[in-house]
């Protein structure tokens, strides 16, 4: 990885759902050197097409058992089907995601039915095609995120779905619509890295980074530019935090650096005095990989308990915009990196901002409506690219999808082969109780920017995957 310039500035962020658990909502390539460089001005007839049928941003801004039925077609409208977390203990994180599927909706002539979470938007179309908005909830459980998916497609002729939340959700929502090829899912935030990296579906695509990919840049960082050279690592023992730590540490590792131990702490764990007692006292640093009200919790009970005499290195959604205010003047001084920054200056991130607050008043950026809107955006432009016609089973709305690159509110995407995003990664540091953009890193691809073969051979992140030591 090659290090950029770092470049601080940064505003603070409030919202209000502080209460809710980011955990859940994260789960569990080569280096494209063949792309083509992302720019307002490409020059290719697919980038050129999918720019220009992207609308500008406002100036206001387990498994299924049998195999699934296909869905019945129609020609008259087409329906959207959008599944968060509606219910359970992240049911708030599942209103910022719906948050964003309505505003892309209202780009496109829709007008909110209601303020309610689960009340849809009615209006809008693509090509003169009306759209129509079915709304799921899950539980951030696979059977109940399969189910909900299943009533949507079989029951309310979804052709695409919006979602999922968490990680191991979109790994079985992929097994379900793999099945239904005409049917397309657009993830959400689901951010396990094998969604598309490993056994790809031809009908499922990200248009945001994996949770590997989240993490980028903070190994490298604490070996290079903060002069780490042993570090322990504290996670949650599930699929995403396993993402996060796999990701830092073949960067730090690949760098020269040293991991003494790797700690997994169970779900549900509000005590983690036993766990923090384990952390040696002679590492540089400690990464610690969790989120909401857990990541608060942890980091207060690790300032108690230590003083913080060894730094603390960030996850991405410990540090999230919904929980920064909570940890207050413990978070300071706390690295990590992510996708959403609000002072990456970018013109579609500030519109995106105003009219978010606009419509959702008091809301403000994060993981969750943004890369929800993204999602949305992104199957409503491909539409409109193909006049709305699904007749052909999707497929030429599909290589459409395959082809879009736009500039969104967090920066440039485009697709790998497996339908992965390419996208920029912010390098961030807390200060002042804000986050500060220390470096902008561009085009992070779905291996690291390792070799595509070897980084896949060493098998997905787990407990002692990658070995360093």
């Amino acid at each position: 990885m090659q290090t950029n310039n770092f470049k601080p500035l940064w505003r603070l962020v409030t919202l209000l759902a502080v209460f809710c658990l980011v955990i859940a909502a994260c789960g569990n390539d080569d280096d494209n050197a063949d792309e083509p460089p992302l720019a307002a001005q490409a020059t290719t007839a697919a980038t050129a097409a999918a720019t220009a049928n992207v609308p500008d941003q406002p100036s206001a801004p387990s498994e299924p058992t049998e195999v699934p039925s296909e869905p019945t077609p129609r020609t008259q409208e087409i329906t959207i089907g959008a599944i968060s977390t509606l219910d359970g203990p992240f049911a708030g994180l599942g209103d910022f995601s719906m948050h964003g599927v309505k505003l892309a909706l209202m780009e496109y002539g829709g007008v909110l039915d209601g303020s309610g979470t689960r009340d849809g938007v009615s209006g809008a179309s693509v090509a003169g095609v009306p759209i129509r908005l079915v709304i799921e909830g899950s539980d951030a459980t696979p059977d109940v995120a399969v189910e909900a998916t299943r009533k949507m497609v079989e029951q309310d002729n979804a052709d695409i779905i919006i979602g999922p939340l968490s990680g191991d959700e979109g790994l079985a929502l992929k097994d379900y619509i793999r099945d239904i090829p005409a049917v397309t899912l657009v993830n959400g935030t689901s951010a396990s890295q094998d969604l598309t990296l490993r056994d790809p579906a031809p009908n499922v695509f990200r248009f945001g980074a994996d949770g590997a990919m989240w993490a980028y840049g903070v190994g490298t960082y604490a070996y290079e530019g903060l002069g780490h050279r042993r570090i322990a690592t504290i996670a949650e023992d599930y699929s995403y935090p396993y993402d996060q730590v796999g990701a830092v540490l073949t960067e730090f590792c690949a760098a020269g650096g040293t991991v003494t131990d790797r700690i997994w702490v169970p779900l549900g764990t509000q005590d983690y005095s036993s766990f923090i007692a384990q952390i040696p006292d002679d590492v540089d640093a400690v990464f610690f990989a969790m989120g909401g009200t857990d990541a608060i919790n942890f980091v207060k009970q690790y300032d108690d308990f230590t003083g913080q005499a060894i730094p603390l290195i960030a996850g991405p959604t410990a540090v999230d915009q919904s929980v920064l205010t909570e940890l207050g003047d413990r978070a300071e001084g706390m690295i990590s990196s992510g996708p959403v920054v609000d002072d990456s200056g970018l013109a579609n991130f500030n519109a995106f901002a105003a009219r978010l607050d606009e419509v959702f008043d008091g809301q403000t950026p994060n993981i969750f409506n943004v890369y929800y809107y993204i999602a949305t955006k992104s199957a409503l432009a491909a539409l409109e690219m193909v006049g709305g016609d699904i007749s052909d089973g999707s497929s030429a709305f599909q290589a459409a999808l395959t082809d879009l690159r736009w500039d969104t509110p967090i920066g440039p995407v485009y697709l790998d082969e497996n339908r992965q995003a390419v996208v920029d990664i912010y390098l961030r540091e807390v200060q002042d109780g804000a986050q500060v953009t220390i470096d902008t890193l561009p085009q992070v691809n779905a291996t690291l920017g390792f070799e595509r073969d070897s980084y896949i051979a060493k098998g997905s992140f787990s407990r002692n995957n990658p070995p360093c030591g």
